[in-house]
């Protein structure tokens, strides 16, 4: 708002009372954001509500607006009144107690006080015998050192309204005596706290609160009126004038001069309204205007008419350098992108924040300019987040206002102000630079009712629009509506909001909860990298876990790979800015990143890491020119989670990554490859590593140990295994056919042989050369046993393999067994100098 921080009246008959008003600590902190509180009472103003606020809150919680609080005040005094002191003694028994006598305009009564704030005249409340004050306390009569008491003067702490007071409450003057204190000071009452979305700014007022209880209850809502301002105003525009230069910046901007006013206090249920939702009254003339923002949500100012230099409102860009004193006793410099109300000559308020003090409403004022205005969203929010500044004001510009409710607010402001301060009021003088017009929305019942799964008729549907304030311009039950939107809800510019709407006043509740019906689709499943599913598959079910690193890393610990001076990992590409020092290249290998996941693991008590990562690496290549390819890297190290019956940790060895990458293969269905072994230099440990390439000799996957020497230098102390895929390689060798097979009619056979093998001899020659002698009736091959020790001669080792055999056409015999596995021992003795065992 633009003028609550104005100078306050010395106003000295209400000091007492707005002190006593400010220890409600109803106001939130000042440097918490700006929140909306809400007094039931007010809200009967314009709605029927004759339920407790506990009976209507939770309908609002389920229509979507969240109530983050909620606070009883008053609820639990009874027959307290108010009552004049007449005449006050000093007590005969006790020097700091007083004998008092105060008048209920029934009768006198004597009452024992220890108060020293008390004089003769003042109106205080008194509870009387039989009165129950907060906490159950009962009042009854009793005798003090000796004298009769007949009630209690009280506190505004012993009233439960704060929780620290010093003293009696005083009242005001003018309040009327034997009245009762809860319905003289607008009690009881519920005030709630709102949570409003930034896209809710219709329910930053209690007319948009009520609006909404309106259509939530289906109860129509009474707008203020303003009878007195129709029978009094005159057509003294000639006094003013009104200029917007910055017109993409101010829609509107209305004004009324109201002359002959007498500033002074605000009557006392004015004052009441504010303080109980947190705002300080200053005097009555600002209080109007503060209280037509909470009632309506427009935000209003008021200028002393005789401080505008030239009787001038300009409506402009700030000049650079300008400064302007504001009401919250700061001075701020502006710049030229910034919106500001000028006179003449300076600057007189930042547009939609704040006033100046160079034209605020003081004591001696009796002329003003009354304002309403539409700033455009954006220019507020900026000015306002640049200096730092938020008001009530801004914070309802920048969420957006109800551009047909402007010049309306203004009316209902003028009009209290007659009423209470006097005076006579001008015709509007009104500048528009964009003429508003009303949003319409197609709406389709038939498409509100497949959405929502829901059979909410044509009139029910139309019914809630209604009740929101939209206008439908086709007749009920059209195939298309056409919603005219109120202009104060600008959160409404689909059709999927105005069936939200529906949904959300009809009931979330009433939507019946089944599954919606969604047409069958096949579509080829796009995956970020060749072979991703499978191999994701693949790694997942060997229970590794997926590592997500940056595509930076320090060139350090590409160097603790010990690469050869020719590696292709050597050629990085170092970043001219780097984000951070240790992001000063591209990384063209995943291994760094993993060894350093392995070694944050181990270095936290894990006893061993299994991860994978796939994603981009960068080359440089022979044409300086940065290359990137796609790659997935696997990291084992330390122990692995057991797998089987006995679910056992086990260490990790180099089997695990061949074995890894045997099952990438043979899932992703790769055909013609050779394996390569002891080949690899570091990182990897020469004696335990492979690699896998295509026909065209084009590297596809490599793998092993990584070298102790590497695992060093990133201070790892558990081995590791690795194993490194080129996707983009990958990608080019064609999967191998998958015809189908009919499941073979006859059974199969399995011969077991045990044999000793020289160490120089791989498994893998053993078993090609197993392959190329079994024939077709040879279905399968595996390693199941390696033995060394007792009875196998040195330098050699005990394989053991499982033969299956086939025949689709007939059942093998045994004779044809012996004779096949015959030919296979005889071929390897001969070959490799393999015996049985």
């Amino acid at each position: 708002m633009l003028t609550g921080l104005g100078a306050s009246l010395k106003l000295s008959k209400f000091i007492a009372f707005q002190g006593f008003l400010r220890e409600l600590k109803l106001s939130p902190d000042p440097e918490s954001e700006i929140v909306m509180l809400i007094s039931y009472q007010w809200l009967r103003n314009y709605l029927s509500l004759p339920e407790p606020a506990e009976v209507i809150l939770p309908k609002l919680v389920k229509a979507g607006v969240e109530v983050g609080s909620i606070r009883q005040v008053g609820g639990s005094i009874s027959k307290v009144i108010v009552a004049e002191l007449i005449a006050i003694e000093k007590h005969p028994q006790a020097d700091r107690l007083s004998l008092t006598k105060v008048s209920t305009g029934k009768e006198t009564l004597n009452v024992v006080c220890g108060a020293k704030n008390i004089a003769v005249g003042q109106k205080v409340p008194l509870a009387q015998i039989g009165a129950v004050l907060p906490g159950d306390f009962k009042i009854k009569a009793s005798k003090i050192r000796g004298v009769d008491s007949e009630g209690m003067l009280c506190s505004a702490k012993e009233l439960g309204l704060a929780a620290d007071a010093e003293g009696i409450f005083i009242l005001p003057p003018n309040a009327p005596i034997g009245e009762d204190f809860l319905a003289y000071m607008g009690l009881p009452d519920t005030l709630f706290e709102l949570e409003i979305t930034p896209n809710r700014s219709d329910l930053l007022s209690h007319i948009g609160l009520a609006r909404e209880l309106g259509a939530l209850l289906n109860r129509p809502v009474q707008y203020p009126k303003t009878e007195l301002l129709k029978n009094n105003s005159t057509s003294s525009l000639s006094k003013a004038k009104i200029t917007i230069e910055a017109k993409d910046l101010c829609f509107q901007y209305h004004g009324r001069l109201i002359e002959n006013i007498k500033i002074g206090p605000s009557p006392l249920w004015l004052i009441q309204a504010l303080q109980k939702i947190g705002q300080n009254s200053i005097n009555n003339v600002v209080d109007i205007t503060n209280y037509v923002l909470m009632e309506l949500g427009q935000p209003l100012h008021a200028f002393d008419f005789k401080a505008l230099q030239g009787s001038e409102i300009i409506v402009r860009r700030a000049r650079p350098g300008e400064k302007i004193p504001l009401l919250d006793g700061t001075e701020r410099e502006l710049n030229n992108s910034m919106l500001v109300i000028a006179d003449a000559v300076k600057p007189v308020a930042l547009a939609g924040i704040m006033g100046g003090s160079n034209s605020q409403v003081i004591e001696k004022t009796q002329s003003i300019l009354l304002e309403a205005a539409l700033f455009l969203s954006g220019s507020v929010r900026k000015t306002a987040r640049t200096l730092g500044i938020s008001t009530d004001s801004s914070y309802r510009f920048e969420r957006g206002i109800d551009a047909q409710g402007v010049e309306r607010s203004l009316d209902r402001a003028a009009d209290l102000i007659l009423q209470i301060a006097g005076g006579t009021a001008s015709q509007t003088l009104t500048v528009i630079t964009q003429s508003f017009k009303p949003s319409e929305i197609k709406f389709r019942p038939n498409r509100c009712r497949a959405i929502l799964g829901a059979d909410f008729s044509d009139s029910d549907q139309v019914n809630v629009l209604k009740s929101l304030g939209c206008n439908l311009k086709e007749p009920d039950g059209a195939k298309e509506c056409s919603v005219v939107i109120p202009s104060y809800r600008v959160d409404l510019t689909r059709e999927i909001d105005l069936i939200e709407e529906v949904a959300r006043v009809t009931g979330y509740d009433k939507i019946p909860l089944l599954l919606p019906r969604v047409p069958a689709l096949f579509s080829e499943i796009s995956t970020q990298f060749p072979y991703e599913e499978e191999i994701r598959f693949i790694f997942h079910q060997a229970g590794l876990n997926e590592a997500v690193n940056s595509s930076f890393l320090s060139n350090q610990f590409t160097e603790k790979l010990k690469l050869k001076s020719d590696d292709p990992l050597r050629l990085i590409q170092s970043i001219a800015n780097p984000i951070a020092d240790d992001q000063d290249v591209l990384r063209s290998s995943l291994l760094p990143s993993l060894l350093l996941n392995v070694q944050t693991n181990l270095s936290h008590q894990q006893t061993g890491a299994a991860l994978y990562e796939l994603n981009k690496v960068f080359f440089l290549d022979p044409n300086q020119t940065l290359v990137e390819r796609r790659q997935i890297a696997v990291i084992l190290a330390g122990e692995l989670a057991g797998t089987g019956w006995q679910n056992s940790p086990r260490k990790a060895n180099f089997y695990d990554v061949k074995g890894l990458g045997e099952n990438l293969i043979r899932v992703c269905r790769l055909a013609e490859l050779k394996w390569e072994y002891d080949t690899l230099a570091p990182p990897y440990h020469f004696s335990q590593s492979f690699q896998v390439k295509d026909s065209q000799n084009r590297l596809l996957l490599k793998g092993g140990a990584i070298h102790p020497r590497v695992l060093k230098e990133y201070d790892i102390s558990a081995p590791c295994f690795a194993l490194e895929v080129d996707l983009d390689s990958l990608a080019l060798i064609p999967k191998a056919s998958n015809n189908y097979k009919p499941l073979p009619k006859f059974p199969g056979a399995w011969r077991d042989i045990a044999l000793v093998v020289p160490d120089g001899v791989t498994s893998e020659q053993v078993m090609q050369a197993i392959e190329s002698q079994g024939g077709d009736e040879l279905k399968k091959v595996w390693l199941f046993d390696l033995y060394r020790g007792t009875h196998v001669a040195p330098g050699h080792r005990s394989l053991a393999y499982r033969l299956q055999f086939q025949n689709v056409e007939r059942t093998l015999t045994d004779q044809e067994l012996t004779e096949k596995v015959s030919k296979i021992t005889e071929d390897l003795k001969m070959r490799y100098s393999i015996a049985l065992r």
